[in-house]
């Protein structure tokens, strides 16, 4: 084990080359800006999405109506107001009020002087009640009987409180006539701070988007769903692009069989519209209410991941020299072994396998210490099984192996163990840690499986095929370049090759498809939710509140409008934003 100082040197030449690739990485990052604002319409999509998404983090402070609950959860999440349904933008109505008053004076409800009072409002939990706000009265529109109804009575039966703004006062001529005892309604005008907008001209600060049919503000509803889809976008995006890398990449760097079964998969995929596919997997997963995996299933992946990476890592360490047996010198049977080991470890993780299974094998105890034990005789299994081959049937040597291990760990140049692998590896043990510990056998996902995250995963279901065709192409092509068959020739794994030379050079298309899929993304959801088969009802959701509004299209088309403008306004900034990176990543422009 070499001493810390005698490292001071790789330290150093380590350092001197992370800062030299960072300042590189800030270069690309200058001069792709410089080709990125030569269009002024990349620019305006680069600021469409930006206010898109800053109003999506800040909704909680620009939005002037609030939901009483998570924005995910299935029951009703926005109070009704029944004095302010379909008021249209800027309207004063957003600031009328209807309220009932007792005036019979045998009633225990009846007072003299009756408080101006909002409706019913709900808690943060429907479990803590309801409340109601205080009102400052400015104007008494209109005072009508009940019975009969509909007639409008003389305005000084009831006034306003000189010394409190918030008070009615009945006149005796109002509850004194037994005319009047079956009570009225008293319409008027309120200072609303509440709906009000700070930055908006007086007068014209109040419900500046209108109102639904339920009473709820638009413009609130509209913000708030710029989180909602926002989300949405992203997280398909990304999940539907890491899938189909993977995919894709296994495709195109194996070839053959393998390519072959995973290219007539996406075919079936492309053979039924993804909207239709998209449609019955929301339908068929109607009765998931939660989201669960068992927990010998959620640590099979960092369980493998570690394996892998130990099993690259003792290969390189322990074992030297080339193949000493050939393939042709092999019957059938060794030939394709590993073949054969792949399916026995396939029977042996699905529990197929009639003598022991992982899940059987894992959940002897449901404690930590006996998960992790078992995860880890897994793991060195598996790298056994690979060493063995190495030396026993490929014939590779051994000499001089505990040298070369012992040299591997070189604790004074920690600058060299900053790469993806470290960073694989090091979450692969934490996720497994963790899961370990976890409580009985099954691990909770998503607690509230509901019809947005339904949505994301028909999404994401129907999406990834076209990255895996896409990364496929670019590997085919990336891969015959001289600079992979000289790390080929060197005995560079195929990890290493695929992560360190293929994909780099090949991640461009896959960038500007991702930045395009998101706006596109989005446009599905909606689409979805606006058929009903996404957001549940009241969800500040912009494809939903476009269906809801259809029905009031011709007396408030503002209902429909803003909605629309913001599916527009995210989608084509989006697009925007794609086609300016598409400028960047093309090599003409950077010559």
């Amino acid at each position: 084990m070499r001493e810390w100082e005698e490292g001071r040197k790789d330290r150093e030449e380590s350092r001197k080359r992370l800062l030299e690739s960072l300042a590189m990485s800030i270069g690309n990052i200058g001069r792709g800006w410089k080709i990125y604002r030569r269009s002024l319409l990349a620019v305006l999509g680069l600021v469409m999405v930006l206010s898109v998404s800053l109003v999506a983090i800040f909704a909680d402070e620009i939005a002037v109506q609030h939901p009483y609950r998570n924005l995910t959860d299935t029951e009703d999440k926005w109070s009704n107001n029944p004095d302010q349904q379909e008021s249209p933008p800027f309207s004063e109505e957003c600031s009328l009020r209807a309220q009932k008053i007792t005036t019979n004076p045998n009633s225990p409800l009846f007072s003299e002087t009756v408080v101006a009072e909002s409706g019913n409002k709900v808690r943060e939990s429907i479990a803590l009640g309801y409340y109601t706000d205080v009102l400052s009265v400015t104007e008494i529109i209109k005072i009508e009987s009940i019975s009969p109804p509909g007639y409008d009575q003389d305005m000084s039966l009831i006034t306003v409180d000189p010394n409190n703004s918030s008070i009615f006062v009945l006149s005796p001529e109002l509850y004194g006539n037994s005319s009047y005892y079956a009570g009225v309604w008293i319409t008027y005008l309120y200072e609303n701070d509440e709906m009000s907008h700070w930055w908006m001209p007086e007068g014209y600060d109040t419900c500046i988007f209108g109102t639904n049919k339920e009473g709820h503000d638009v413009f609130s509803k509209v913000v708030y769903g710029a989180r909602v889809s926002l989300t949405i976008g992203i997280t398909v995006a990304t999940l539907t692009v890491t899938i189909g890398t993977i995919v894709g990449s296994i495709s195109g760097y194996y070839g053959g069989r393998v390519d072959e079964v995973i290219m007539r998969i996406c075919d079936v995929f492309f053979a039924i519209p993804g909207l239709i596919l998209a449609m019955a997997f929301v339908a068929a997963m109607r009765s998931v209410s939660s989201l669960t995996l068992p927990v010998w299933l959620g640590v099979l992946l960092p369980v493998l991941m570690l394996a892998y990476f130990l099993n690259a890592h003792l290969s390189t360490t322990i074992l030297s020299g080339d193949n000493k047996v050939s393939d042709q010198a092999m019957g059938m049977l060794m030939k394709n072994r590993s073949l054969l080991v792949s399916v026995l470890a396939f029977l042996f993780f699905v529990g197929w396998l009639p003598a022991i299974a992982w899940s059987d094998f894992f959940g002897v105890s449901h404690s930590r210490g006996w998960r992790l034990t078992s995860s880890l005789v897994v793991i060195a299994l598996l790298a056994a099984i690979i060493l063995a081959d190495r030396k026993f049937v490929q014939k590779n040597s051994m000499d001089g192996a505990l040298e070369r291990l012992s040299s591997s760990f070189d604790w004074t140049n920690p600058w060299r163990y900053l790469n993806f692998r470290t960073v694989v590896v090091f979450l692969s043990m934490a996720i497994l840690f963790k899961l370990s510990g976890n409580e009985g056998s099954e691990i909770i996902l998503i607690k509230d499986f509901d019809k947005l995250w339904q949505v994301q995963f028909a999404l994401i279901f129907t999406g990834w095929p076209g990255y895996a065709r896409l990364i496929r192409g670019q590997v085919l092509y990336v891969k015959e370049m001289a600079f992979v068959e000289a790390a080929k020739s060197v005995g560079a794994p195929p990890s290493r090759i695929m992560f360190r030379h293929i994909l780099p050079n090949a991640w461009a298309p896959l960038l500007v498809a991702f930045t395009l899929d998101i706006g596109g993304t989005i446009l599905s959801a909606s689409g979805l939710s606006f058929l009903g088969l996404g957001a549940a009802p009241y969800t500040a959701e912009w494809g939903l509140m476009i269906s809801e509004s259809r029905v009031a299209f011709q007396r408030a088309p503002h209902m429909m409008l803003y909605p629309g403008l913001a599916i527009a306004i995210t989608v084509l900034g989006f697009n925007l934003l794609g086609d300016g990176i598409r400028d960047v990543v093309d090599p003409k422009n950077r010559r």
